[in-house]
């Protein structure tokens, strides 16, 4: 349905790479932040893009992954780079190895899970920026769920995303 592979990993970081030349005068990263369980890395931040985009290097431990939302104002694609994943894109599950590349549209519900037995890597473009905010907000309050619920809940509609039972639920 809304699931497609359309770019191939080295198309992805020239994308990337784009994004860093043609942005922002500063060119700085945040550090590596741990965010619900999960290692991120900024490859480029919406001040280096002028808000157009952010590239994030996800690091998700076995059976990790967010839970199901739907976001209102952002576009994401996916590239696996390490390990195998499952998404759920509304009613379509896709199971996505090394290489595979997943796009997920704005105001669609969906999740993703590792569900390999080691560690696994996602590539996420996010278009426009803002997520990257969000990310560190989380990491630097130091939310962790299920504790603090609530305030992951409340950030999360501050920007546009609603929280959604699991789609990988049992039928």
């Amino acid at each position: 349905m809304h699931v497609r592979s359309f770019l191939s990993l080295a198309q992805c970081c020239v994308a990337a790479a784009l994004c860093i030349t043609l942005g922002a005068a500063d060119a700085s990263v945040p550090a590596p932040i741990e965010v619900l369980g999960s290692s991120m890395r900024f490859v480029t931040t919406g001040a280096q893009t002028k808000g157009a985009s952010s590239t994030i290097v996800n690091e998700v431990p076995a059976g990790g992954g967010p839970p199901a939302h739907v976001h209102t104002r952002e576009d994401e694609t996916y590239v696996v780079t390490r390990g195998h994943f499952r998404f759920w894109l509304a009613n379509d599950v896709v199971d996505a190895p090394a290489g595979k590349v997943v796009y997920l549209p704005r105001n669609v519900p969906h999740q993703f899970e590792n569900v390999g037995d080691a560690p696994g890597e996602v590539v996420i473009m996010v278009e426009p920026s803002g997520l990257d905010k969000m990310f560190l907000t989380m990491a630097q309050q130091n939310l962790l769920a299920p504790r603090d619920l609530a305030k992951i809940v409340k950030l999360g509609r501050d920007y546009g995303i609603t929280y959604l039972p699991p789609l990988n639920a049992p039928h």
